[in-house]
């Protein structure tokens, strides 16, 4: 699916007032995450959870749970603490709905600011407005 698809999907959603997880969700998907780090994130909004929790209820295996877990926390979308138990074990937990939404609107605002730089910078017209079709 193109992005131009995904940004009407999420002018929709916004316009329907779905609820936050959904548009979140749809968000996420706007900025690249696997469905697979989507559902892993909604997950954790609810629990907090092991690798094995993770892995027996996605039915995913942990090679993949540890991949999308990286990407998440990479993203700070997650936390990680740690447990005793017979052994010390990491548990992972989302971090709020409003917590995430600001981390990703300060991404969107960088990438922005970032394009506005480019656009700045250039004193000559773009060369599509040259171009004749």
């Amino acid at each position: 699916m193109g992005k131009g698809l995904y940004f009407n999907d999420l002018k929709r959603t916004l316009s329907m007032k779905k609820d936050p997880i959904e548009t979140f969700s749809l968000v996420l998907s706007f900025f690249n995450f696997e469905t697979m780090e989507i559902k892993l994130y909604n997950l954790l909004l609810n629990a907090s959870l092991t690798i094995k929790e993770i892995e027996e209820q996605l039915d995913v295996s942990e090679r993949s749970i540890r991949k999308h877990i990286k990407r998440l926390d990479e993203e700070g979308l997650i936390t990680k603490t740690v447990e005793q138990g017979n052994r010390l074990k990491y548990v992972y937990r989302s971090i709020s709905l409003p917590e995430a939404w600001k981390k990703v609107k300060a991404n969107i605002n960088k990438i922005i600011d970032e394009i506005g730089v480019v656009m700045e910078s250039s004193s000559s017209p773009p060369p599509w407005i040259n171009e004749r079709h």
